[in-house]
């Protein structure tokens, strides 16, 4: 094999073939990168980790047939440090061999293994299947992908589950305090059926890398999904996944209605400043929101760090209370534009709230924490100006305040309760079906070695 390549383009490219390659030793083979090249139809890039898996044509000039695995961190490495704008890359019996074509004092000699031993990836060669926009599909993950549950990525929570209505693609992700939907259009082609389907995020974090590609960001990407995994093909780029085991809860009933709930506007700009205001820590996330006519106040109070207050304009027309933990809400906020309207549903007792974006099917339901003990001996707040304040206060009753807790009320509503109590169940649930197959698995390798009599009953 022997082919040319511009090594700034190939990098950017080789790049998203290493976020696949398997990162660690346990199978030394799949820590490289195939490269495949064929003077009719140019180079291809493979990498797999057994989980999901890549094929990536590669802008390259072919003189000689033939395929080699390429070490995948020092290969690139090599791209990275090149001053070449023109390499020659060539498979010898020991290894590869790098050369600059303008430059003879550039070359390297990398030791390879054999190219048989790495796993082919085959290419998008599905029938039926939804097709949807690049945008729409890299927006959509983007939109979800941040309330799954990060320390449980092996169950159902800890993916993204894909599921669809005809036409339209809807991805959901939750982790029990959060939940985040977002609806897709796309073309069914002959008549694409799949059952809902969870995606882990490490496949949806190299797919998103895809995406944002600009030779794939103005097409039509190709989903088939099975029972077993889900193909993209994405532009000349495909890429395959298995699926995260388990049940995905049934996210809908969740989701509250927004017939009869109070109903608040806000600028995504504006609330996202004033958060980044809030005096929080770890330990306290904690920040109450409260609304009132045209306004809503924000406040924190950590007792090592301090407090802080600010009001922002809201479209509001009621008085309500919520405590919500801030990083729950910066990672929404993350995720929209600067001066998206947000629409913000909420009921007087301490039911989930639900967020919506003007003009597009993107909700987020979040679940409030315990709201904090009514004080009698409380004074009302006569200050309606916008105050942050970076260290504890002198004061002694407010310091007092703060070494008491805000969330102990042991009367939580029901309703909400029932939220937290339904989702612990499903992720219980999940788990346990993820041990079920492992055990299903482990009987049938005991089950095979008895009749290999490798074991002695």
């Amino acid at each position: 094999m022997k082919i040319h390549l511009n090594p700034k383009s190939f990098l950017r490219q080789f790049k998203i073939a290493t976020s696949v390659a398997m990162s660690k030793d346990v199978r030394p083979v799949l820590c490289n990168i195939k490269i495949v090249a064929d003077k009719r139809f140019g180079a291809v890039l493979m990498a797999t980790d057994t989980e999901i898996g890549i094929r990536i044509p590669v802008d390259c000039d072919v003189s000689e047939n033939g395929e080699a695995l390429l070490p995948s961190k020092q290969f690139k490495q090599i791209l990275e440090s090149a001053t070449d704008e023109r390499l020659t890359l060539e498979s010898t019996q020991n290894g590869i061999l790098i050369t600059g074509e303008y430059d003879g004092d550039e070359q390297w000699e990398l030791e390879s293994q054999s190219p048989d031993e790495f796993p082919d990836v085959d290419e998008f060669m599905e029938s039926a299947y939804h097709e949807i926009p690049a945008h729409a599909l890299c927006e959509t993950i983007q939109r979800t992908m941040f309330a799954t549950d990060t320390e449980n990525a092996r169950y159902a929570l800890g993916g993204v589950c894909f599921e669809h209505d005809g036409e339209t693609i809807t991805a959901v992700a939750t982790d029990g305090r959060r939940l985040a939907a977002q609806d897709a259009d796309g073309l069914r082609v002959n008549a694409h059926e799949f059952e809902p389907a969870i995606l882990p995020v490490n496949a949806l974090k190299v797919l998103t890398k895809i995406l944002k590609e600009k030779s794939v960001s103005d097409t039509d990407v190709k989903m088939a999904v099975n029972a077993v995994g889900v193909h993209f093909h994405c532009g000349s780029v495909t890429m395959f996944s298995r699926l995260v085991e388990g049940r995905f809860p049934k996210w809908r009933s969740i989701v509250p209605k927004t017939d009869g709930r109070l109903h608040a506007q806000v600028r995504r700009r504006t609330l996202r400043t004033a958060l980044d205001q809030m005096v929080t820590t770890k330990l306290e996330p904690g920040v109450t929101f409260t609304f009132q006519r045209g306004s809503l106040t924000l406040a924190s109070r950590a007792k090592e760090s301090g407090q802080s207050k600010t009001a922002i304009p809201v479209v509001f027309n009621d008085t309500a209370e919520f405590i919500i933990d801030v990083n729950l809400m910066r990672d929404y906020l993350r995720v929209l534009d600067a001066e998206t309207v947000i629409d913000i549903h909420m009921a007087v007792d301490n039911d989930p709230l639900l967020f919506e974006v003007n003009g597009s099917d993107y909700r987020f339901v979040v679940m409030p924490m315990t709201k904090p003990e009514v004080k009698t001996n409380a004074k009302p707040d006569a200050d309606t100006g916008v105050e942050v304040v970076g260290q504890a206060s002198t004061e002694e009753e407010p310091m007092r305040e703060m070494d008491e807790s805000p969330y102990q009320d042991d009367d939580t509503d029901l309703q909400t309760r029932f939220f937290q109590l339904q989702m612990e169940n499903d992720q219980l649930q999940a788990k346990a079906e993820h041990y079920r197959v492992l055990l299903d698995r482990a009987m049938r390798v005991i089950e095979n070695l008895k009749n290999d009599q490798r074991v002695s009953v």
